[in-house]
């Protein structure tokens, strides 16, 4: 590999931004897709050591944990978060391709937006519905083992700040199910 793709190939996994808010984000839906597809997986280990419940049943666990650690692993992605009179600005520092390298939702394109201060869903922190396109989600993990960043959570608190502050100045409603 030459230097200058080397090069490119750096600068790609990390791109500095300091003016925004970095957090470690995963597509939560897809762990927890990955769990259960290793709990099925696991079914023919566990009908072999049905004698012993204990082992079986640690089989399946097992096998739903090995899975649940690729996804998690598959879908992590690093992110900047920066809410600008423009709109919200998301860009990938590094991780997963699933997620876009730079993203620009407008005020006028957001419908209304979805905030879990009190925890009441686990794994979903933060929903903004927009009119045309995708929505804009962050999932934090409810199962912290592998904390990428130690203040994550407090990031994302002082993004949810900054974000609740312009959203009512342009107009973006709090969704009417949101505590």
């Amino acid at each position: 590999m030459s230097e200058e793709e080397k090069k490119n190939n750096v600068e790609e996994k990390t791109v500095p931004r300091p003016e925004g808010y970095t957090i470690v984000k995963y597509l939560e839906f897809v762990v927890i897709f990955c769990f259960i597809i290793g709990v099925l997986l696991s079914i023919p280990l566990y009908k072999m050591f049905k004698d012993d419940k204990l082992l079986s049943y640690g089989v399946l666990l097992a096998g739903g944990l090995f899975f649940w650690f690729i996804g998690h692993k598959f879908t992590e992605v690093k992110v900047n978060l920066r809410v600008t009179d423009k709109g919200l600005e998301q860009t990938r520092l590094s991780g997963s391709r699933f997620c876009q390298k730079y993203r620009l939702i407008e005020w006028k394109n957001m419908s209304r937006y979805y905030l879990n201060p009190r925890g009441l869903t686990q794994g979903m922190d933060f929903l903004v519905f927009v009119y045309s396109g995708n929505s804009f989600r962050i999932s934090m993990p409810f199962i912290r083992i592998f904390e990428k960043q130690k203040n994550n959570d407090d990031n994302l608190e002082d993004f949810k700040e900054v974000f609740l502050e312009k959203a009512s100045k342009y107009g973006v409603e709090r969704d009417f199910f949101d505590g």
